[in-house]
């Protein structure tokens, strides 16, 4: 078999119709459906990478025009900057976040604007690393709500939305196949996806069960999925 070329980095499609609600995700889709009704003004969703909560803020984000901020804008943009009219926010990455003290004070202006933030991050607040004891404290309050890992019942129609999203066709059957086969994650189906579009687009094949079992049993690719 002919090298595999990876990763094509296709975009995804962050529509609210798109999303596929499961017994993994269901908790922090409804919570995000409650606004404003919160009982904190801020709210965190937490997972693994690929899971779904970028797609989730997007959503959230047609509701309520909030802001969206990646930690690395918040590590490198003075906060007066990032504030400035708006009270509702959405923060991804925030586990990465590095100025402690602006981050207090973020979280202070979320507070004293009586606005809300969702912060998206790999762990919940409560776990961050802090050194700032009343940032910690403030962190602890706020619900955290996680997406656990996918069931084939989830994985079936997620494959099927990445394949989508790369303009794929490919038979229900073939996802089927392929998510009895491999591990079940998120970021694993995104990899699988990738790894059968290159493959499709080299050798000029369609996405079919016998080229899916070809991948899955290339002893190369498999190391590099590990």
């Amino acid at each position: 078999m002919k090298q595999l070329i990876l990763p094509l980095n296709f975009p995804p499609v962050f529509d609210e119709k798109e999303f596929v609600v499961g017994s993994t995700n269901e908790e922090a889709y409804n919570w995000l459906l409650r606004w404003p009704d919160w009982p904190h003004p801020c709210l965190s969703i937490y997972g693994e990478k690929g899971c779904g909560k970028t797609h989730l803020s997007r959503i959230w984000q047609v509701r309520t025009q909030a802001t969206y901020l990646e930690s690395r804008d918040f590590n490198t943009v003075p906060l007066e900057s990032l504030i400035e009219g708006s009270n509702l926010f959405i923060l991804d990455d925030a586990h990465l976040i590095e100025k402690e003290e602006a981050l207090f004070h973020f979280y202070n202006h979320i507070i004293a604007s009586k606005g809300n933030l969702l912060i998206l991050s790999r762990i919940p607040p409560a776990r961050w690393e802090k050194k700032l004891p009343d940032l910690r404290s403030r962190l602890k309050t706020i619900p955290a709500i996680k997406i656990h890992s996918p069931d084939e019942k989830l994985l079936v129609p997620v494959i099927q939305k990445l394949f989508n999203d790369a303009h794929l066709k490919v038979e229900e059957e073939v996802t089927h196949f392929l998510v009895k086969h491999m591990e079940r994650s998120f970021e694993s189906a995104r990899f699988w996806v990738e790894a059968l579009n290159s493959s499709a687009l080299i050798n000029k094949r369609r996405i079919t069960i016998p080229l899916v079992r070809e991948i899955l049993l290339t002893q190369d690719l498999a190391e590099k999925h590990l």
